[in-house]
């Protein structure tokens, strides 16, 4: 048994509330598309998630200096590890620099499939916007680590890509820490999400808006939370079906429900939070 498995063994969580179910919110225009994970390492964070049970998806050439690989799901969510080898754009810059102080997530994206629907609903939040190259970015600096795309689900997606042995089917959940989150809170609004204020753990107890957009959720915390100053995302959680053999050992054991929580370490994940939770 390999290290991160066993490491992913030992911070097994056991948790006495029902199984989680991935939230969906079919009135909501967006749902949660990938993140770019920064790595320095793109053979070692691709070996590093395919022992966490991840299959990969190879890439594609981006140009410059700036390579990926890919962890997909059918919906389009997952994280792209992506990384550079030199600054010969201004993109590549910005990895280089975001690298400097370490792996971890630059960006969240979300997906809107409707341009035209995502046209009217930013015009009528008066959200001011880039557009270039199927991508929708935000004037306000407060909303840099976000960008909107149409669809990261690609012609290219094969069953294997979304085969993964831990039993993952979805990105469903994104933690995000922030002590100015108010653009971002209108932006998911007018993106038509749902918001209540609850006790969340990411992954400790802490009061937290949780959004609810057409395939999970977006839960916003104090900057506090943070792994590193400056970036936001710090967190996210992968729905997991449970196996036949996890199914049969639930059924039959004392405990409530065993395993439907596995916490991985920022350490171990490449710079973020990666939490597992049994969809029912």
């Amino acid at each position: 048994m390999n290290q991160l498995f066993r490491f992913a063994t030992a911070v097994t969580v056991l948790v006495a509330t029902a199984g989680t179910a991935c939230a969906q919110n079919p009135n909501a225009l967006a749902g949660i598309d990938h993140i770019p994970l920064a790595v320095r390492d793109l053979q070692m964070a691709s070996e590093d998630f395919r022992k966490l049970g991840f299959a990969i998806k190879p890439g594609r050439d981006h140009g410059a200096s700036i390579r990926n690989r890919h962890i997909k799901f059918p919906d389009g969510s997952g994280l792209e590890l992506i990384t550079v080898g030199s600054a010969s754009d201004e993109l590549s810059v910005f990895y280089m620099e975001h690298l400097k102080e370490g792996d971890g997530p630059a960006y969240v994206s979300f997906h809107v499939r409707d341009a035209a629907k995502l046209a009217s609903a930013l015009s009528k939040a008066h959200i001011e916007v880039d557009q270039a190259a199927g991508l929708t970015t935000f004037k306000d600096p407060r909303l840099g680590f976000v960008f909107i795309t149409l669809d990261n689900r690609s012609p290219t997606d094969r069953p294997e890509h979304f085969d993964h042995l831990n039993g993952a089917v979805a990105m469903s959940e994104v933690w995000i820490a922030s002590d100015d989150p108010h653009p971002l809170k209108e932006l998911l609004l007018a993106l038509g999400a749902t918001s209540r204020v609850s006790v969340v753990r990411v992954p400790e107890p802490t009061e937290g808006e949780v959004f609810e957009l057409q395939n999970g959720r977006v839960v916003i915390v104090r900057a506090r939370h943070q792994l590193l100053a400056g970036r936001p995302v710090f967190g996210v959680v992968m729905s997991t079906k449970l196996t036949k053999n996890e199914a049969h050992t639930d059924q039959h054991s004392q405990v409530s429900n065993p395993g439907s929580k596995r916490l991985i370490s920022p350490s171990n994940a490449h710079g973020l939070w990666l939490e597992f939770r049994v969809e029912r």
